[in-house]
C-alpha cells in the first residue's frame, strides 16, 4: 500500500472515530435530557390531577375519578396512571402498552429510557384522600431521540465528506514530491537518469531532491562525456576534416558492419566520383580554394541521398565514395544521374566547368552483399567506362545477379517460400560465453534452410534474397514458432536464448501480432528468449523497434542489439532502447588487436554501457588472443568459432 493510501486511510479512521465519538456523546447527552424531561413530564401530570381529583366529591365516585383521568390519559403521553385511596385501594388504572413505531429495537438498547413513576397526594384541605401514581410513556421521546440522531449524523457524515476531501487534496500537495521522488528512484532504477523539476517546500525532502538530482546529473554527464568523447575518437579516425565525411577507413568500417547484417540489407549500389584537374587547381589557388570545393562536392553528394540509407566518405584526395542500400537497379540509376547532376551544378554554379572536371562509376548489386574488394573492381570499371564517355559523366554496371549456387532471384524466393511453408528449416544454435568466466551465457539461434539435398544453405547466400523479396515477417515467425516447439519437446538449450528478428518484420503490423500471440501466456518461455536486432534495422525503424521492445519486454523476454557498429544515431538509441547488452559488430572486434584508435574507441563504449547496465559482447572472435583482450578490456561476454562453430538443435 502507497504512503498515501497509508496516511489518508489513518487520518480518516482516525477522523471517523472521533465523529463517532462526538455522535455518542451527542445522544448519550440527548438520552439524560429526555430522561429528565419524562420525569419532569410524569411529576407535572400528577401534580395536575392531584388537584383535579381533590375536587371531585364523594372522593369514591369511581365513574367521575375515570373521566377526570381519561381526560390526561387519552392523549397518549403517559405509559400508566393509578389513582389509590387513603386504604390503598386501586380506584382506577389506565396503562398504555409500549409500541415500537419507527424507532429500531437496537437504538432502544443502546439508549435506553426508564419510564419515570411520579406520585402526587390528593388532599383536601388538611384531609389526605389518597395518591395518584404517573409514568410518561417513552415512546416520544425515542423517537424524538431517534431523529436527533439521524438529522445529527447527517451533518456529521457532511463534515466527514467535506474533511475526507480537504484531507485528500492536503496529502497530495504534501506528498507530490514523494511521488516525483519515487517516479525518479523508478527511472534511475530504469537506467533512465532523470532530475527532478520539483522544489520541495519541507527542508527534509528538498535535501533527498537534492541528492537525487545531484547523483542523477552525475552519472548523466558521465554517460554524455564518455558519448562526446567516443564520438570525438570516432570523428578523429574515420572522419575527413575537410568534407566531415567517413574517411577510406571510415567507409570500409561502415560497409564490413553493414553488409553483415543480411537479415535488413539484400542490395545496393556502390558509387565513386573522382575529380579530374583538382591537383592543378590546388596549386592554382591554395589549399583554402581546394578544401572549399571538396566541402562543395560533398555537399551535392550528401544533398543527392539525403532521404536513402547511405555511407558518404572522402574516398582519398578527390575522389568519393557513396554506399546506398535496398535500393534496385532503376533506382540505383537515378541516384547515380542525381549525383552527377547536382555535382554539375555545382561546378557550374562556381564557374568551375571545364576548370573542374569530374567522372562518376556505379556497381549495382542484387542478391546480397558481395565482398567489398568485388565492389570496388566494379565500381573502378563503370568509373574507366564513364571516362571514356568524356567529361562530366557517369556510368553504372549491374554485378550479375547469380550466385556461387547457380540459383537466380526468383528461383531463390521460390525455394525460401517453399522452405518455410513445408518447414525445411534447420534450427542452429552457437554458444555466447561470459567473460571472465568463459561460462555459457546464452545460446543464440542461427536459421539454415535446406537445400534439395537436404544440406544446410549458410544465412549469408539466403537471407538477403529472403530480405529482398519481403519473406523475412513470414521467416522470422516460423523460426519462433519452430523454437517454441523444440522447446516444448524438450530440447536441450541454454536457459537464455537469443533470436535475430528483421527490420521488416518489426515493421510489419500482422507479424508483430503474429510474434506476440506466439508468446502470450508464455511467461516461461518469454522470460528465456532476447530478442536481437541489427543497429542498422533500428535506425531505419525507431519508432517501431521501441514499440516492439516494450511489447516483448511486458511479456517478459528481452531486446538487444546485433552488429553495433557505433553509428553516430546509434549512441542514442541507447538511451531510449536500454538493450539488454551490445552485440559489437565483427570488423571493431577484428580491429582491436592491430588499431589502437579501435580500441579507444570501444572502450569509451563500455564506459557509456556500464552505468545503463548494458553489456557488451564481442562477435567473430577466433583466436585466444582476442579472448584475453576482451577480458582486459572490460567485455562481458564473446561468441565465435574459438569455442565453437553452431550446431544443430537436437
Amino acid at each position: 500500500m502507497t504512503l498515501f493510501k497509508q496516511l489518508f486511510f489513518g487520518a480518516s479512521l482516525l477522523f471517523l472515530l472521533v465523529l463517532a465519538g462526538v455522535e455518542a456523546i451527542y445522544l448519550s447527552n440527548a438520552r439524560l435530557y429526555m430522561q429528565q424531561q419524562l420525569e419532569s413530564h410524569s411529576q407535572d401530570a400528577a401534580t395536575s390531577l392531584s388537584l383535579w381529583l381533590a375536587t371531585v366529591h364523594p372522593f369514591e365516585d369511581r365513574a367521575l375519578i375515570e373521566t377526570v383521568v381519561n381526560s390526561t390519559f387519552d392523549r397518549g403521553y403517559y405509559q400508566s396512571i393509578r389513582v389509590i385511596s387513603l386504604s390503598g385501594e386501586t380506584l382506577v388504572a389506565k396503562q398504555l402498552a409500549p409500541a415500537q413505531g419507527e424507532v429500531p429495537v437496537w437504538f432502544t438498547r443502546l439508549f435506553p429510557l426508564r419510564p419515570p413513576a411520579a406520585e402526587s397526594l390528593i388532599s383536601s384541605g388538611w384531609r389526605q384522600l389518597g395518591r395518584v401514581l404517573v409514568s410518561s410513556h417513552p415512546n416520544f421521546a425515542y423517537l424524538q431521540l431517534w431523529h436527533t440522531g439521524l438529522q445529527t449524523l447527517a451533518l456529521l457524515l457532511l463534515v466527514y465528506a467535506f474533511a475526507l476531501f480537504a484531507l485528500r487534496a492536503f496529502l497530495a500537495s504534501i506528498l507530490r514530491p514523494l511521488r516525483e521522488i519515487e517516479r525518479a528512484a523508478t527511472a534511475i532504477g530504469a537506467r533512465d537518469f532523470r532530475t527532478i523539476a520539483l522544489a520541495p517546500k519541507a527542508r527534509e525532502l528538498g535535501r533527498v531532491v537534492a541528492a537525487m538530482n545531484s547523483l542523477s546529473g552525475k552519472i548523466r554527464r558521465v554517460i554524455e562525456d564518455e558519448s562526446a568523447r567516443a564520438e570525438k575518437l570516432q570523428r578523429e579516425a574515420y572522419r575527413d576534416p575537410v568534407t566531415g565525411l567517413f574517411n577510406r577507413r571510415g567507409l570500409e568500417h561502415e560497409l564490413q558492419g553493414l553488409f553483415r547484417a543480411e537479415r535488413d540489407v539484400f542490395s545496393g549500389v556502390f558509387v565513386l566520383l573522382e575529380l579530374e584537374r583538382f591537383k592543378e587547381y590546388n596549386l592554382h589557388h591554395g589549399y583554402q580554394r581546394a578544401d572549399e570545393l571538396l566541402a562543395l562536392v560533398a555537399q551535392s553528394v550528401s544533398g543527392a541521398c539525403a532521404d536513402r540509407a547511405a555511407v558518404l566518405s572522402r574516398f582519398g584526395g578527390a575522389s568519393f565514395a557513396l554506399a546506398a542500400v535496398n535500393i534496385d537497379a532503376s533506382a540505383a540509376g537515378v541516384l547515380t544521374a542525381a549525383i552527377s547532376s547536382r555535382v554539375e551544378s555545382a561546378l557550374a554554379e562556381q564557374a568551375l566547368t571545364g576548370e573542374i572536371q569530374f567522372h562518376c562509376g556505379a556497381a549495382h548489386f542484387d542478391a546480397g552483399a558481395p565482398p567489398l574488394p568485388e565492389l570496388l573492381a566494379a565500381a573502378d570499371l563503370a568509373l574507366s567506362r564513364a571516362q571514356e564517355k568524356g567529361p562530366d559523366t557517369f556510368d553504372l554496371v549491374e554485378l550479375a545477379e547469380i550466385d556461387r549456387r547457380g540459383r537466380g532471384s526468383l528461383a531463390w524466393r521460390e525455394h525460401i517460400e517453399g522452405a518455410i511453408e513445408t518447414g525445411k528449416l534447420a534450427l542452429y544454435t552457437q554458444t555466447v560465453f561470459s567473460l571472465p568466466g568463459r561460462a555459457p551465457m546464452q545460446s543464440e539461434v542461427v536459421t539454415r534452410i535446406l537445400d534439395d539435398g537436404s544440406n544446410p544453405v549458410p544465412a549469408a547466400q539466403f537471407l538477403p534474397m529472403a530480405a529482398r523479396h519481403g519473406l523475412m515477417p513470414r521467416l522470422d515467425c516460423r523460426v519462433l514458432e519452430m523454437l517454441i516447439a523444440r522447446i516444448d519437446a524438450g530440447a536441450r538449450l541454454a536457459p537464455v536464448i537469443a533470436v535475430n528478428i528483421s527490420a521488416q518484420t518489426v515493421a510489419d503490423a500482422a507479424s508483430r501480432r503474429r510474434l506476440i500471440d506466439a508468446l502470450r501466456g508464455r511467461r516461461d518461455i518469454a522470460a528465456r528468449l532476447v530478442f536481437e536486432m541489427t543497429e542498422f534495422g533500428v535506425i531505419q525503424a525507431p519508432a517501431q523497434s521501441r514499440s516492439f521492445a516494450a511489447e516483448i519486454r511486458r511479456l517478459g523476454a528481452q531486446f538487444a542489439l546485433d552488429h553495433f557498429n557505433l553509428h553516430r544515431d546509434s549512441l542514442g538509441q541507447l538511451h531510449t532502447l536500454l538493450p539488454h547488452y551490445i552485440k559489437l559488430a565483427p570488423v571493431y572486434t577484428n580491429a582491436l588487436a592491430e588499431n589502437q584508435d579501435s580500441r579507444f574507441i570501444v572502450s569509451s563504449l563500455i564506459r557509456i554501457a556500464q552505468p545503463l547496465e548494458i553489456r557488451i559482447i564481442a562477435q567473430a572472435v577466433e583466436s585466444e588472443s582476442l579472448i584475453l583482450l576482451l577480458q582486459e578490456m572490460g567485455f562481458a561476454g564473446y561468441q565465435g568459432y574459438a569455442n565453437g562453430r553452431p550446431v544443430p538443435i537436437g
